[in-house]
């Protein structure tokens, strides 16, 4: 049996019209759901409110409860609810949001989950479990499975998995970590909560690394969110002739925080360490990505002007040395990309 008190909050979230702020404001005036449902024109029907929550076999944080995470009531639009699978104890820990470009190159997908492997045994690493650099990250963070360390923010209902490609990843975050979202259950993907997902990562972390984003993207809405909050905001430069890294740079710029590697993160956070600070940060390989179309426009999309091994491209596309050669030498034809004397490649 569902719980009345969650039943009315799940109806009066969810009544047309409704939204975070008018919620509370309804709240401030009546005190309770159930009476300010009384005052709603078109309520959300409570018995279709039980089926879907039983059906979506799911945990719920009311606002009101102690383990609501805290940074979420920074703002008039804090989620009433949240609907979660996985470990809620997570959402306790000191966090820090890895975020950037969908179309990351593969440096950028290694720096972002190499960061959050080192990082995840003092923090749970938040992310919005999109492709490229989140997808990564959130890879970073299951590494150790017994840190506990990952979180993922969904744009959809708990029961939806977008993109469908990170099902694999979606699923052990279930098992070794937590998925939250403020969408009602059989929801699919919105561009309003994609931008509630992003408010929502700001929110949770006390820090937030930004690794790969464009002039206009919803990663920097995201560091943007997180300035207006007072959340630290690190980024990780990129070079100025990639258009994946523009929204980076302009950060950097206007006085985020230059980081290089985990070292320099906990510096900035004032985290004490008993290491040396090296020069340069560590770089990991990250997993295949699968249904490539177009191998050629695949390898552009995946490349820097920072050269990267033929290695790792190979590893990364799942493609074989031989096959990659044919691929490179006509995109080194066509003047797309530079071959460097130390078997690597860059965009020209």
């Amino acid at each position: 049996m569902i719980d009345d008190v969650v039943l009315d909050w799940f109806c009066l979230i969810n009544s047309k019209g409704i939204g975070p702020k008018t919620f509370w404001t309804l709240m401030r005036t009546y005190k309770t759901a159930k009476e300010s449902l009384k005052h709603v024109s078109n309520p959300f029907p409570k018995n279709s409110a039980e089926k879907l929550l039983r059906s979506a076999n799911c945990g719920i944080i009311l606002a009101n409860e102690s383990s609501f995470p805290r940074g979420l009531k920074r703002s008039c639009y804090c989620p009433p609810m949240l609907y979660y699978k996985g470990d809620k104890s997570i959402l306790s820990k000191k966090k820090i949001a890895i975020v950037g470009a969908r179309n990351a190159s593969i440096s950028g997908m290694s720096i972002a989950k190499n960061l959050a492997s080192k990082l995840s045994d003092k923090f749970a690493i938040v992310s919005g479990l999109a492709k490229g650099i989140d997808s990564s990250a959130h890879l970073g963070s299951l590494e150790i499975l017994e840190n506990r360390a990952a979180i993922a923010v969904l744009p959809t209902g708990i029961d939806k998995v977008y993109p469908k490609e990170n099902t694999a990843i979606y699923e052990k975050i279930a098992n070794h970590g937590i998925l939250i979202t403020e969408v009602a259950p059989c929801a699919g993907p919105d561009l309003g909560m994609f931008q509630a997902r992003n408010r929502i990562i700001s929110l949770l972390a006390d820090g937030i690394i930004i690794v790969e984003a464009a002039a206009k993207s919803g990663t920097l809405a995201t560091a943007k969110a997180a300035l207006d909050v007072g959340c630290e905001v690190m980024v990780v430069p990129g070079s100025p002739l990639d258009p994946r890294s523009f929204g980076s740079n302009l950060l950097i710029k206007n006085g985020a925080s230059l980081i290089q590697n985990h070292y320099d993160v906990l510096e900035i956070l004032q985290f004490e360490e008993n290491f040396v600070h090296p020069e340069t940060p560590d770089q990991t390989i990250i997993d295949d990505e699968k249904d490539i179309h177009d191998l050629k426009d695949k390898v552009l999309s995946l490349l820097s002007t920072k050269a990267v091994s033929l290695d790792e491209i190979s590893y990364h596309m799942n493609l074989s040395i031989p096959r990659l050669l044919c691929i490179i030498s006509e995109l080194e034809l066509s003047g797309k990309i530079v071959k460097h004397a130390t078997n690597e490649v860059s965009l020209s």
